[in-house]
């Protein structure tokens, strides 16, 4: 789920994109004020008109009818803090101070949201605190959803993304939106219900995302309530780093398939699998027990395959050499006997990287974390690439074939070389071969958290990194990746060394001198 942040903007109008409309320009204007203004009657208010000064706002997560977590949130003009809970010790946070984006994991780490992911927010905000309304707009097309026949408008932020909304023009309800269409951060709502606040004043209280069955409902609402400044604060960092004075190196194995790093949980040692696609640290059950780490609950987690249930332990302690993180939240319910080989004890991913500096050497085999409050890596040394961590995972900006855009994953964790969503070559007509003589062009099975699926594999032109190019990509069309979203594995992480600066949002990539 993406963090919502609560930010206000003033859009621009946009006009048509084709030359037959060109002459019902005025009065499809027209209309689309007329839409936007029977919306803001079906709410009774929009933002900055004084009527909702502050929300309290409390609800439940629910997959197919049964609650697997819970969601709170506080609001003040823009100011504003989220929680989701999924299961005891899993919480994630997010919020706008003022000044600043942020998110925070279950440990407390908290990262910033820059670039154009806090553009995304900004509009996202802006749609769930009636931001909209009172802006240009202009009619897209009409259509049916659920029996509902609508009327989509389409809006540009001057300040965040472009926002397509459909309404219903009998009630003026919203009954789904689209946000940056055709973009990177393309993400679809379905707006399940409202809840009347009080005076006439409706705020959109149920949705879950387009295709999607989890369902996101405020049970309970206050309007202009009091919300202190204690409130809106980014939680307490909990698992803390007490870093190796001397800044000394971990060993590290490069694999055909794997970044394999040792680790001692609990003074019990373990091989893990450093993966940079993992929102946080997942032990196996069996090493998880051995450590003697303490179970919390359990989460639900979402991944290749669906949906499943996990384990939720704490641990005292893991040490990577002198370097120790305490006090930590991980996962468990990895599958010991498909997808891992019978020595790795789990993953390391975000929580390792997000509160340190560190530097993976794979010319030197070695890992270096140092204590983000001493050490300034020196950006002359390779390519400054700042990444999007809002997910607990480095996103960040391709293209494919020199002219579709695409958020990627860099997910070292991943040995499938490029996985990619079908519809890039259906919708974007991005070049996808495939030879059917080859065996390496059979449909593959591959495992995640709740089963598997097929996947089809072949070679996509090319994917570039700003002046970086790779090609030809091994790649496969997986039909767990939505549009424009991308996981880039091992195949091309491996050409480079990589200072992890996630602190300062950004990676430092230095081309290897023996890939």
């Amino acid at each position: 789920m993406s963090v919502k942040h609560k930010g206000l903007a003033t859009l621009a109008a946009v006009g048509f994109a084709f030359a037959a409309l060109l002459p019902r320009a005025t009065i499809a204007a027209d209309d689309a004020a007329a839409l936007m203004a029977k919306h803001k009657t079906y709410a009774g208010w929009q933002a900055d008109d004084g009527a909702i000064a502050s929300l309290r706002e409390s609800g439940t997560i629910t997959l197919d009818g049964r609650v697997v977590g819970t969601i709170r949130a506080v609001h003040r003009g823009p100011v504003f803090r989220e929680v989701w809970s999924r299961g005891a010790g899993r919480t994630f946070e997010g919020g706008f101070t003022g000044r600043v984006l942020w998110s925070s994991n279950q440990n407390g780490f908290t990262v910033q949201t820059i670039g154009e992911a806090a553009k995304f927010v900004y509009t996202e905000r802006a749609l769930f605190g009636e931001g909209l309304t009172s802006l240009p707009a202009t009619v897209v097309r009409s259509e049916t959803i659920d029996g509902t026949p609508v009327t989509w408008v389409r809006v540009a932020p001057t300040i965040g993304v472009v926002a397509e909304l459909a309404i219903d023009p009998a009630s003026g309800m919203l009954k789904r939106a689209v946000l940056d269409p055709n973009g990177k951060y393309e993400t679809r709502y379905d707006v399940l219900g409202y809840t009347d606040v009080g005076g006439g004043k409706r705020v959109m209280s149920s949705w879950r995302y387009t295709g999607a069955k989890s369902v996101y409902a405020y049970t309970t609402i206050e309007a202009n309530k009091p919300v202190t400044d204690e409130e809106l604060h980014p939680p307490k960092q909990t698992a803390t780093w007490t870093f190796d004075p001397g800044a000394g190196t971990v060993p590290v194995e490069l694999t055909k398939y794997r970044i394999q790093v040792n680790a001692t949980v609990n003074g019990i040692k373990g091989t893990f699998i450093l993966d940079t696609g993992a929102s946080g640290i997942a032990f196996t059950d069996s090493f998880a027990r051995r450590a003697g780490a303490k179970r919390l609950g359990e989460s639900a987690i979402v991944g290749i395959g669906g949906g499943a249930m996990a384990n939720l332990y704490k641990v005292d302690t893991i040490a990577f050499g002198s370097s120790v993180l305490h006090d930590v939240v991980i996962l468990t319910g990895l599958d010991e006997r498909g997808s891992f080989e019978n020595e790795v004890a789990g993953l390391i991913g975000f929580d390792l990287l997000a509160g340190a500096i560190v530097e993976l050497d794979l010319d030197a085999k070695s890992l270096r974390i140092m204590d983000p409050a001493k050490v300034q890596p020196d950006t002359s040394r390779g390519l400054v690439v700042h990444v999007d961590l809002n997910d607990g995972t480095p996103r960040v900006a391709m293209t494919v074939g020199g002219r579709v855009p695409v958020l990627a994953t860099l997910d070292s964790g991943n040995p499938m070389h490029v996985l990619f969503s079908q519809s890039l070559v259906s919708r974007d007509r991005v070049s996808f071969f495939s030879d059917p003589t080859s065996l390496a062009s059979l449909p593959v099975q591959i495992y995640g958290v709740n089963g598997n699926e097929t996947i089809h594999c072949g070679q996509l032109q090319s994917l570039e990194l700003g002046p970086v190019v790779y090609r030809p990509v091994p790649a496969c069309a997986s039909p767990s990746m939505s549009h424009n979203d991308v996981l880039v594995g091992l195949d091309f992480i491996r050409a480079f060394n990589v200072v992890f600066d996630y602190p300062d949002g950004y990676l430092l990539m230095m081309p290897r001198k023996s890939p």
